[in-house]
């Protein structure tokens, strides 16, 4: 009787650990102004545990599979990261409060006639990438490297080619990060330092996002890639199927796969590659800079 009351305290006791720490939810918000952080990534460092928040900032992430000592990253284009460790979650949600950082403004000066110099895959095939699934897509990863021996370059417009777009419209977040080191899956810190969203309607093949108003330029070979973030449809169709693919070109290179937000990139070399370019010229060439 005593060993069985002692089973049964023991369980008891362990019960609570057990359940608090394999969710973690909560709303992701602006320090400054309590505004929600749309699209912040939550992710277990270095592993494929992860996610990203709603529209209205909220998010809900299963951690079970995660150590109780694994680390776990709030971050956001041009805010401080914030880190937590599994074991030490406890509350059933959290407020998380991120403190933007010291962003660079942008002074767009007119520019006169200049040579647009093109990088990167500019023909599509009949072959794609991409994914289907409206619920657990969001927050994964396309890309591909691009290398040229014109840099210096300033970037003036991405453009990317869609296989299918079935849902009404989607939004995706532009990456441009600097290759070095990376065939091996290990990029560096982002290129921008604020999110450059786009969106994508049904039905479209070229997309183009200006990047004038962000003055980027590039002195070394780079991955681009873009983050699927949301999708929208009517509400009566929700829990159907829709297809969200890339066109693939055929020049042979590598593409750059990642899930979660916190993961390694996963590059693959092939003979197809997704179809994504860059116009670009010469920083100072043609006017003032």
């Amino acid at each position: 009787m005593t060993t069985n009351k002692l089973i049964v305290l023991s369980f008891l006791i362990s019960l609570p650990i057990t359940l608090v720490g394999q969710s973690f939810k909560g709303t992701v918000r602006d320090a400054v102004n309590a505004k929600p952080l749309p699209y912040a990534s939550i992710g277990v460092k270095a592993k494929s545990i992860g996610g990203i928040t709603d529209a209205d900032g909220r998010f809900d992430i299963a951690i079970n599979k995660a150590a109780p000592t694994d680390t776990i990253i709030v971050s956001y284009l041009g805010y401080a990261s914030v880190k937590f460790v599994k074991r030490e979650i406890s509350q059933s949600a959290y407020q998380i409060k991120l403190s933007p950082g010291a962003l660079q403004l942008h002074e767009v000066i007119a520019q006169g006639k200049r040579e647009i110099i093109p990088i990167g895959n500019q023909k599509a095939s009949g072959q794609y990438t991409g994914w289907g699934d409206y619920k657990s897509s969001r927050g994964r990863l396309r890309g591909v490297a691009i290398e040229t021996n014109e840099l210096p370059l300033k970037l003036a417009k991405f453009k990317m080619h869609m296989d299918a777009c079935e849902f009404d419209s989607v939004r995706f977040r532009l990456h441009i990060l600097p290759l070095a080191g990376g065939y091996s899956g290990n990029l560096k810190a982002e290129l921008i330092n604020e999110n450059i969203f786009f969106n994508v309607n049904k039905g479209q093949k070229w997309v183009s996002v200006d990047l004038a108003p962000y003055n980027l330029v590039i002195d070394e070979n780079i991955v681009v890639a873009v983050e699927w973030l949301d999708a929208w449809v009517k509400e009566e169709a929700r829990d159907e199927s829709y297809k969200l693919t890339i066109s693939l070109s055929r020049k042979e290179g590598y593409m750059f796969i990642r899930n979660t937000p916190q993961e390694p990139f996963l590059p693959t070399k092939s003979k197809f590659s997704p179809t994504m370019c860059f116009e670009t010229y010469k920083p100072g060439n043609g006017g003032v800079e």
